[in-house]
């Protein structure tokens, strides 16, 4: 008579087809979560998630100084977050209307990108500009003496309809 522990019976995986096996737990752990909140969640909804906040250090600046700024995008939800944008630059800024402070066209590719969000994720970018305006591939103009206003949004259609759209103003004295 043959014993139970010399058997294979205890080991048989045909025993209980549900139960989960070994590589049934390592797909669980591998699903795409900003993926799955893209899918599920309404654009709408993703807008509202993220928010844009931007400062400067100073209000008032001496001509030529530099202005040091700060562009924070946050995910106010406890889900991951996907947000489409227009091309693989995924947020932008511009003084006075003027992008990138520049009337020299970017080259860009012309293609949608994405920018992920984790719950609660902050992205943080710090910049440190010199106050002009490149005219010219090689030709840059001070920026003139008076208020200025600053803008930082996301890369995608129509921010300011959507709220990912920040901006603050900055005075150049004489």
């Amino acid at each position: 008579m043959r014993r139970i522990y010399e058997s294979d019976a205890l080991s048989r995986d045909d025993e209980d087809p549900f139960s989960p096996s070994e590589s049934d737990e390592r797909s669980r752990k591998m699903i795409d979560w900003e993926a799955a909140s893209h899918a599920f969640l309404p654009v709408w909804l993703r807008d509202r998630a993220v928010s844009v906040d931007l400062e400067t250090n100073k209000d008032e600046y001496e001509p030529g100084e530099p202005v040091r700024w700060r562009a924070t995008f946050r995910n106010r939800l406890p889900f991951p977050v996907r947000i489409v944008t227009e091309t693989p630059e995924l947020w932008r800024w511009s003084v006075d209307g003027v992008d990138r402070a520049s009337e020299v066209p970017a080259r860009i590719p012309d293609r949608k990108s994405v920018i992920n969000f984790s719950r609660g994720e902050r992205k943080v970018v710090e910049r440190r500009w010199k106050p002009q305006i490149q005219v010219t591939e090689r030709e840059w103009e001070p920026l003139e003496s008076g208020e200025h206003t600053l803008s930082v949004a996301l890369n995608v259609d129509r921010p300011d309809e959507r709220d990912l759209v920040s901006e603050t103003s900055f005075t150049i004295t004489s």
